[in-house]
């Protein structure tokens, strides 16, 4: 494998795809070179297996993800007695949590095809505009239009959806 040809065919994707699930530039940058250091190093162990690079790499972020996330739960936080109050008061019940998430499920279902698919892509799967466009032969702008509507429609039909329980 030629991996300066992969890092430079691929390093903007595994960045992004780092990014959408950590929110922090400096630990996406670190964990994307970490992504390719690891896969460098475990470039014999895939040779017989029909894997490919990208899913190899964002199996790898993936890990590199979670391991973070649990080296970061294990330490411990410091909190006044406010903070811990603001932030009992924001949590949400796990009842509350799926009624949330099959609100959004039934929302997105109401989405037209594009939308939805538009939606998998960018949100779910983590991928630029542009590779969105490019998987589905559609143009940065119809993408990002696409996107806008349905985020709004989503946010509009659970603002219906709560007034209405209310």
């Amino acid at each position: 494998m030629n991996w300066e040809t992969i890092w430079r065919d691929h390093w903007k994707e595994i960045y992004l795809y780092i990014y959408n699930r950590t929110h922090n530039k400096e630990e996406a940058e670190d964990l994307t070179q970490e992504t390719f250091m690891k896969a460098i190093k475990s470039e014999g162990r895939y040779k017989d297996q029909d894997v490919t690079v990208i899913a190899l790499l964002k199996t790898i972020a993936r890990n590199l993800i979670i391991d973070r996330w649990r080296n970061t739960q294990k330490r411990p936080v410091t909190t006044t007695i406010e903070q811990q109050n603001i932030v009992e008061s924001v949590e949400k019940s796990p009842e509350e949590l799926l009624t949330e998430k099959e609100e959004i499920r039934y929302a997105l279902s109401l989405l037209n095809e594009d939308q939805q698919q538009i939606i998998t892509h960018r949100i779910l799967q983590g991928y630029s505009i542009k590779k969105t466009a490019e998987i589905l032969g559609k143009t940065e702008s119809f993408i990002k239009v696409n996107q806008f509507r349905a985020i709004e429609f989503i946010r509009n039909h659970i603002k219906k959806e709560n007034r209405r329980a209310l």
